[in-house]
């Protein structure tokens, strides 16, 4: 009996591209670089707008705090001359006592009292004494205007020539006991709102200024004297009468660029305007990127360094470790090993040593042998369940991939069906755009597949059951797939009994279309493909067949199985993603019905059969709706809250296209400020907002006595059936999953808004 003798390859023989460690080391040091640089850069960009952002929200701290300062002092001033308003000698017309009282209450020093008769005339003015010559309002026009509204009135600022002086007045109308009508005024100069400067540590680089409504100069930090009295510029002006707080970058005298930020006070409606020298602010922006960018040049610095001293002492290690494995064995002692630093390598260095050792004893090395078994077995167990738990993180990774496509999806969704619109008349744009817009449609397919096959693992999938008819839902389907030329290139043909199943007619659809999709990817042109719906005893069975490419013996019993695909040739014309079929099969089962498949085997086609309980009933049975708009969109006004940048811009722009009036923000806040002035009929809300998520802006927005007729509908990438009953709790009247469907929408709106 002879042995066969077995020639082991020299590795020296083969033919293998050799690098040292060190150059793989620096290869890995370099690509593990190119990630930093690019992370680092947007890293050191956050930080310039943070820094840049940081600096304008100190400026806004110090603009609303002068507001409260100036609405403090006339909040003073309004309540000084209420109380006053309320004196007997006043209601009895006691004008000199009164007079007396003020004076007493009231010192000059803040400002002076003045009662005024309708027509302007001044019955008295603590700033003289009694009964002196008192001259007229610089404007007696307004208090006609404060008498009739009854409240209490705050002028602007105030050119009194008598006093070569620009005053402010805080008015409250008075009607005495037998039935006359005054105003009684607390009047201050100018200067007096200079309180807002003092109590503030202003920069000297900064500017502070104070505006009444009509953009006039009332108190400025810098220069006062020379722009007291004046009108802002037109930007500014233009700013100031915004009813929003506003940041503006402009050029002023000198042509020096500064910043602004805006707001008013509350009591009064004056602006308070900050301005800082845009150098200084840019130029902390600067030195923020100076000092990432040189941050990043010491990690880089740091890495290359690194690499080269681990690399050196590494490469020694392990041609040590190589010279003493040559040597196992052997009579020869094992060179000393080098310690690298590195557990992996040291731990090869001492198996090197174990096994000469246990060369040299028997026993030890069968003691070894076994002690090495029930290593490899508690390893092959941890592997076991880091690949579980793996297999878990993959599974909740697709889950979490499928909604976070549908806003990148949505937004090329929207763009490509305004673009299909605008180029309606233009071939040479029209075709590169259905053509996107097939394979977008192609792409929203695969990730609702993918997202209900996450479901169907997790057992999230809700099914509404109820009674339907199978022959009349293949029917329609088939329709439409013919009106849409899918079937163009193939001879198909089709028949279908009327047989009445218990099922959830949109997942049965999406069997049926997974089916038919799968027969024309591995059908090639002029191929057959025939449906058919008929009764096999207690079951209703749906077939379809194809001549296609077939199924090979070894793939055909694995074909229901996750990620299993048909082609896998390095082109993958016609291997999918082993989606489809595996959602069919999990869909089937969860109705009370079975797939099977048949193949004779490579090119020669394959037939697909789903099995489905038949029901007896009299209830009416289920037609799918239509999928066509048949309203037009136009004369709705909408509101669109969206916070990614590109998704918000296209399905604005493609809403208005269809006739819609719509106004869209980023955000909450915004948001219902639009809502409060804009009065939309309709508000369309995404739920994961940042700082005010979709329900707090639908319970904002209800609590409100101006939006709370607005009818709410979710807009989301979150399907499920509990997703949709939070936003049915959280206030709104409807939910929509992304991509919006314009469908969907009309639907919606008219079920919410009938004409």
């Amino acid at each position: 009996m002879s042995r066969t003798k077995l020639k082991y390859p020299n590795i020296h023989e083969l033919k293998v591209v050799k690098v040292k460690l060190r150059s793989r080391l620096a290869l890995m040091a370099f690509l593990a670089l190119v990630p930093l640089l690019i992370f680092s850069s947007i890293a050191a960009k956050r930080l310039s707008d943070g820094t840049r952002e940081n600096a304008l929200r100190a400026m806004q701290e110090t603009a609303h705090t002068t507001a409260l300062i100036i609405d403090r002092e006339l909040q003073v001033a309004l309540s000084s001359v209420s109380v006053l308003s309320r004196s007997p000698l006043l209601m009895q017309g006691h004008w000199e006592q009164f007079y007396n009282q003020v004076k007493s209450a009231v010192p000059g020093d803040s400002g002076w009292v003045i009662l005024y008769t309708p027509d302007g005339k001044q019955v008295f003015n603590t700033r003289l004494p009694f009964g002196a010559q008192l001259p007229f309002r610089p404007s007696p026009e307004e208090l006609a205007l404060i008498i009739t509204k009854k409240k209490p009135h705050i002028s602007g600022l105030v050119w009194a020539s008598t006093l070569k002086q620009n005053v402010v007045f805080v008015d409250l109308p008075i009607r005495t006991t037998d039935g006359r009508n005054y105003v009684l005024s607390q009047a201050f100069y100018s200067d007096h709102f200079d309180v807002a400067f003092n109590e503030r540590d202003i920069p000297s680089s900064w500017l502070v200024g104070i505006f009444d409504q009509n953009g006039i100069t009332i108190g400025r930090s810098i220069k006062a004297d020379e722009f007291v009295g004046k009108p802002a510029r037109a930007d500014t002006l233009k700013a100031i009468q915004s009813k929003f707080d506003t940041i503006i970058k402009h050029s002023i005298r000198g042509n020096i660029e500064v910043y602004d930020v805006i707001t008013h006070s509350k009591l009064a409606g004056w602006a308070v305007a900050v301005g800082v020298p845009a150098d200084e602010i840019d130029g902390q922006v600067r030195q923020a990127g100076y000092i990432a960018i040189g941050g990043l040049a010491l990690a880089i610095c740091a890495a290359l360094i690194s690499a080269g001293l681990v690399g050196r002492k590494l490469a020694n290690s392990m041609e040590m470790a190589a010279t003493a494995s040559e040597m196992v064995g052997r009579s020869e002692e094992l060179p000393t090993m080098l310690p690298s630093g590195t557990i992996e390598i040291d731990n090869l260095q001492r198996t090197i040593v174990d096994a000469a050792i246990k060369l040299k004893d028997a026993e030890i090395k069968r003691a070894s042998i076994e002690e090495k078994n029930a290593q490899l077995l508690e390893s092959e167990q941890a592997a076991l369940r880091a690949a579980e738990i793996e297999n878990k993180r993959k599974d909740e990774f697709l889950a979490m991939l499928g909604h976070e496509l549908r806003n990148p999806l949505a937004a090329i969704t929207s763009a490509i069906a305004l673009l299909r619109i605008k180029a309606a008349n233009d071939a040479t744009i029209l075709r590169p755009a259905e053509i996107i817009h097939r394979q977008s449609q192609h792409l929203r397919e695969i990730l609702d597949d993918l997202l209900d096959l996450s479901r169907v693992i997790y057992g999230k999938v809700q099914l509404e059951m109820q009674a339907t008819d199978l022959g009349l839902l293949v029917g329609n389907s088939i329709n439409t797939m013919v009106d849409t030329s899918k079937f163009s290139k193939h001879v198909f043909s089709f028949y279908t009994e009327s047989l009445t199943i218990n099922a959830d007619a949109t997942r049965i659809e999406q069997v049926f279309s997974n089916l038919i999709e799968n027969s024309l990817k591995y059908t090639d042109e002029g191929g057959s493909i025939s449906v058919s719906v008929s009764r096999d005893k207690d079951m209703a069975l749906l077939s379809v067949m194809d001549t296609g490419v077939g199924i090979s013996p070894n793939l055909l019993p694995f074909i229901f199985d996750v990620f299993m695909q048909g082609d896998n040739t390095l082109a993958r014309t016609k291997g999918g993603m082993g989606i489809g079929l595996s959602l069919v099969h999990k869909l089937v089962a969860l109705h009370g019905g079975t797939v099977n498949v048949h193949s004779e085997g490579v090119g020669k086609g394959s037939s697909f059969y789903v099995r489905l309980p038949l029901i007896e009933t009299d209830a009416p049975k289920f037609r799918l709706p239509k999928n066509e708009i048949d309203m037009s969109l136009s004369g709705y006004k909408i509101l669109l809250v969206e916070d990614q940048d590109d998704l918000r811009e296209m399905q604005q722009a493609l809403l208005k296209e269809l006739g819609l009036e719509v106004w869209a923000s980023s955000n909450g806040k915004d948001a219902i400020k639009i809502a409060e002035v804009r009065e939309p009929q309709v508000a369309l809300i995404d739920i994961g907002l940042p700082e005010m998520n979709g329900y707090q802006i639908a319970a904002a927005l209800r609590s409100n006595s101006k939006t709370a007729s607005v009818k709410l509908i979710a807009l989301t990438g979150y399907g499920l059936k509990e997703d949709k009953e939070q936003a049915i709790k959280a206030g709104f009247d409807h939910h929509l999953t992304k991509p919006l469907r314009l469908g969907e929408l009309e639907k919606c709106l008219t079920v919410l808004l009938p004409r």
